[in-house]
């Protein structure tokens, strides 16, 4: 019973740390939460300490102390080279980054055509292995946008607590219930799911409509 009592405190420690938002001396914790999104005009904005468009994949590693998988993607004729970093623990809160670097397509069809290992995945994609020389040439490319993966999950009244009133929502067109929040002067995209993880697209906010067009879409 003791024991039960001890853990029982110690959760709720660790849930009220999750949501305090300022440290004991007062001063916010900037740059580490997912709703922690700074508008820097011109379109642009920073979240996790990262301006999509401008920070570099190297820089992302010092600042989630990490180092990603890279991958090149091809679907329907189109490639994307993406970095995944895997359960990064950011202010308490963990989560997964996939995101989307910068490459021309001559640069992507380079990789393409020096990848030596491939394989299918479940969404019918191809997917080339990057080697080591060709994973240290990525870190110096810009990343572009990026998709969070939390690992709780978020339920509506902390999406709105946190995020704010999302200036539209659209019903999501799988099979799954949920909906898209759409925040467009933060560039997110926050799709809420009442099964399953939630998923956070970010790009900048000059750049949404290239994430709202495909949603109003028939």
């Amino acid at each position: 019973m003791k024991k039960i009592l001890i853990l029982s405190i110690v959760i709720i420690l660790v849930l009220f740390y999750l949501l305090k938002q300022t440290p004991d001396d007062g001063k916010p914790i900037v740059g580490v939460y997912p709703w922690q999104i700074e508008e820097l005009g011109g379109g642009a904005s920073r979240v996790f300490g990262i301006v999509l468009n401008e920070t570099l994949l190297k820089e992302v590693d010092g600042l989630f102390r990490a180092n990603p998988a890279v991958a090149l993607y091809e679907s329907k004729e189109k490639l994307t080279l993406e970095a995944y970093y895997k359960n990064i623990s950011l202010g308490g809160l963990i989560g997964s980054f996939i995101f989307t670097l910068d490459a021309s397509p001559d640069e992507l069809e380079k990789v393409k055509k020096e990848s030596h290992k491939s394989e299918r995945t479940d969404n019918n994609e191809i997917k080339y292995i990057l080697d080591k020389p060709a994973s240290i040439k990525a870190k110096q490319l810009r990343v572009k946008n990026l998709i969070y993966i939390p690992t709780v999950q978020l339920d509506e009244e902390t999406i709105l607590k946190r995020f704010g009133e999302p200036s539209q929502k659209i019903k999501l067109k799988t099979k799954e219930e949920g909906w898209h929040y759409l925040y467009p002067e933060k560039g997110l995209d926050l799709i809420y799911k009442k099964e399953g993880k939630e998923v956070l697209q970010y790009v900048p906010p000059r750049d949404f409509n290239a994430l709202l067009e495909p949603l109003l879409s028939h």
